[in-house]
């Protein structure tokens, strides 16, 4: 019984960064599946909230947006972030954020650019 549970552990612990997914190549999905990411990993700072808003923004204004679209999206990159999340294993988790995170809330201060000092 102990050896079944010490071998479950160290499967769900080795195999965390190991089944990794790729972010949602849909920019719409993309976007929100960033934000969701730093919300899971307490980055979300007013510089990367002001890109997230600029990005959003942008795509809005694309042709082919609507509401149901970006429920959608929204949906989708939730599942995908809590996925990966679940992913990662206990503690693993914690490499997402310090390398995807980090630099997802980089991308988003750029592209916030002088939004984020309003």
């Amino acid at each position: 019984m102990a050896r079944a549970f010490g071998l479950s552990l160290a499967l769900l612990l080795a195999g965390g960064a190991a089944g990794a997914a790729e972010p949602p190549a849909e920019p719409l999905t993309r976007l929100y599946y960033d934000r969701e990411l730093l919300a899971y990993c307490g980055l979300g700072d007013a510089g990367a909230r002001a890109g997230f808003e600029r990005r959003l923004r942008d795509l809005r204004e694309r042709p082919g947006f609507s509401r149901e679209r970006q429920l959608a999206a929204q949906s989708r990159a939730w599942q995908a972030a809590h996925a990966e999340w679940q992913n990662r294993g206990l503690g693993g988790f914690r490499g997402w954020c310090r390398n995807e995170g980090r630099a997802t809330a980089e991308r988003l201060r750029e592209a916030g650019g002088d939004a984020a000092a309003q």
